[in-house]
């Protein structure tokens, strides 16, 4: 709680007599808006930060509606009427209470001492170079999770508040004076604190930029010397300790934030990809202020794709940004955007359909998908792309003599890369640094595949051929284009909303490439250029695909139908040592994948984590293919039988019907 002092007092308590009572029905109003929870409690926080200004604590006690009448109030003040106001509205809230760094202020450790005398060891929660402050944690209703609201600051949900509290860029002026958060607590009537330092100043704070920030040679003390303030700062809020006996650990607190400040500063600043990876992850959390932010940040630094304004725009739409989220959408929309029905159906974008604006969008979007299918119905409408293998090895030749490696990946190779290299970035090759680890734990077989990885741009030739032979099965296909681009070595393909993505670094197998530094997986998944058109034609198949993907049984047949209805249509399989295996035990595999099936752990059958027990991994796609191998022989029907395998939402069904298993 600030207490600067009776000279700034009087100003402050001047201005509170002076301030307008604030309405209770206007508060709830706007709390009432459509949207997410979120969303909804971020309104309400905006209306009282800028309606109820802050004034310093005169250590008087008033009820909510006389602060409402005074129209002002201490962050205590700001969480008493914020969390009146929530329960009212239906929202589950509870006080947090925390100390922050300062500046160091004889005068504010002289209060303090005052304080403690006259009323115990609870006042030394501010000091020297400490404060103390109120503020709430609300539930979201839908996911169960607690998130910070804070109308005396004016900021809501865990990546805003972190940014806000604990960013090293521009603070809003409400926080100035707070340094950074030390000791976080929630308590709630009737039951023992919550201890929060870990969630939000060791968890939040060191996933920021990436995860870079407990990266730093400085995390450590912080780590540290949160930890070791924090039985001494609840000890403190609940008058059993003296925290002014903490100098020490607080003064190690204000050292290692000032070295975090000055190391992070020091690092390369985020590519475009790794911007809308954070706002991706942002989004996901449920804190669409700062994923609208990131997402800017991203399309400013030159981001291509327009699934990326359009998430942007989501972000925008979610925080109540009604305009940025229109203009988004058109940037979206003039980069081709044509997923109409995802569009109409997502919940994120609920709140812009009233407006006027909401139909022409639509509108765009749907005569966007109609040219997307007038030019991808064709199998030779697809482009084929390559340009980002050469992109990628003119920035390899340089990394020997680059003062920074994995900044010169980034500036020379990720981001100046194509739509599909930036789609492939965010869960495949992550970041620059993680390629250049990658890179230089792999140096031999970096330097062997160059020219197996350019053999890609003679693909076209054979692919264009399986995509000919898929259009004479299925009319209804669609041929997106196809990106070759060099990864992390951890995929070897797969698609987005610009295309079919192919990781060419997992096919520069061949003689004279050295195995050595590959571990037992790696050996089993790399495969020589011959291999391309069969995963060409597999990531055609997913890009087709819209049955459901939850459970086991699910999962294993989006993987093995892909696999079978490109063996009707392509040469080879890159998965032959799986099939070979699983044709030598099929039947005890079919029995322990009954067993499993209706559950959603895939981890024994799906992707690298599943091999295991002398058994090589992605068994899954063996069962899934023999599932739709058994349901396509025994149809009737071949072209309804194709349609069923890769839109129909009851896999038990075709399950059933295809009768698989019955002999073992």
């Amino acid at each position: 709680m600030k207490r600067p002092g009776l000279l700034l007092l009087l100003p402050a308590v001047l201005a509170a007599q002076a301030a307008p009572g604030l309405s209770r029905s206007e508060a709830l109003a706007a709390l009432a808006r459509p949207g997410a929870a979120e969303a909804r409690v971020r309104a309400l926080v905006d209306h009282l930060h800028q309606r109820m200004p802050w004034v310093a604590t005169d250590y008087r006690t008033r009820s909510v509606d006389e602060i409402l009448a005074r129209g002002s109030g201490n962050c205590a003040d700001h969480a008493k009427v914020l969390l009146d106001l929530l329960k009212a509205g239906g929202f589950e809230a509870r006080w947090v209470r925390e100390i922050n760094l300062q500046a160091p202020s004889e005068r504010r450790q002289a209060s303090a001492r005052a304080k403690v005398a006259e009323g115990g060891k609870g006042f030394s929660v501010f000091g020297y170079q400490h404060n103390d402050h109120r503020w709430l944690e609300v539930r979201d209703p839908a996911s169960g999770a607690w998130f910070p609201a804070d109308s005396s600051l004016g900021v809501v949900g865990g990546g805003a508040w972190a940014a806000a509290r604990l960013g090293f860029g521009t603070r809003p002026a409400a926080v100035a004076d707070m340094i950074a958060p030390v000791f976080v607590e929630a308590v709630q009537p009737g039951r023992p604190p919550e201890p929060r330092s870990e969630a939000y100043l060791l968890q939040a704070f060191g996933a920021m930029g990436g995860g870079r920030i407990r990266t730093l040679p400085a995390w450590p003390a912080w780590e540290q010397a949160v930890r070791a303030l924090e039985p001494h700062a609840s000890s403190a809020f609940q008058g059993t300790e003296d925290l002014h006996a903490q100098a020490g650990t607080l003064a190690a607190l204000a050292d290692a934030y000032a070295a975090l400040r000055a190391q992070a500063q020091a690092l390369p600043t985020p590519s475009a990809a790794e911007l809308a990876q954070q706002g991706h992850r942002a989004l996901l959390a449920k804190e669409p202020v700062r994923a609208a932010d990131l997402y800017d940040r991203a399309l400013a630094a030159g981001l291509k794709g327009a699934q990326h304004p359009y998430q942007g725009a989501c972000a925008h739409a979610l925080a109540g940004h009604g305009d940025a989220a229109f203009g988004l959408l058109q940037k979206a929309l003039d980069q081709g955007f044509h997923q109409a029905a995802a569009l109409r159906e997502d919940a994120d974008l609920a709140p812009l359909h009233a407006d006027p604006r909401w139909s022409g969008v639509v509108a765009a979007a749907e005569a966007n998908a109609q040219r997307f299918r007038t030019v991808h119905s064709d199998p030779d409408g697809a482009r084929f792309i390559a340009t980002d293998v050469d992109l990628f090895w003119k920035a390899y030749a340089k990394l020997p003599a680059a003062p920074d490696p994995a900044d010169l990946l980034r500036r020379e190779y990720l981001d100046p890369g194509s739509a599909g290299l930036q789609d492939f970035i965010p869960n495949r090759i992550r970041s620059a640094a993680n390629l250049l680890e990658v890179i230089q734990r792999h140096p031999r077989y970096f330097a062997a595949i160059r020219a197996n990885t350019l053999k890609a741009a003679g693909v076209e030739a054979a692919a264009r051929r399986s995509f000919r032979a898929f259009k004479a099965l299925y009319a209804d296909a669609m041929f997106p284009d196809v990106y070759f681009v060099v990864g992390a070595l951890d995929s070897g393909g797969t698609s987005s909303s610009n295309g079919l993505l192919l990781g060419v670094d997992l096919f520069g197998g061949g003689p004279g490439v050295p195995m050595d530094e590959m571990g037992p997986w790696h050996r089993a998944v790399i495969h020589t250029p011959v291999d391309l058109p069969s995963i060409v034609a597999h990531e055609l198949i997913h890009f087709q695909q819209t049955h459901p993907v939850r459970t086991l049984l699910e999962k294993a047949f989006h993987e093995g139908s892909a696999d079978f209805l490109a063996s009707l249509i392509a040469e080879g399989n890159f998965n032959r040592a799986v099939y070979d295996y699983g044709y030598a035990h099929e039947a005890e595999l079919w029995r322990q994948f009954r067993a499993e099936r209706a559950g959603t752990d895939a981890s024994r059958w799906l992707y690298g984590s599943s091999q295991r027990d002398g058994r090589p991994a992605d068994l899954g796609y063996f069962v899934g293919f023999r599932i739709a191998q058994a349901y396509y022989r025994q149809a009737q029907d071949k072209p309804r039988a194709i349609r069923a395998i890769l839109t129909s939402d009851d896999i038990g069904q075709i399950l059933a019907e295809s009768r698989y298993g019955e002999t073992f």
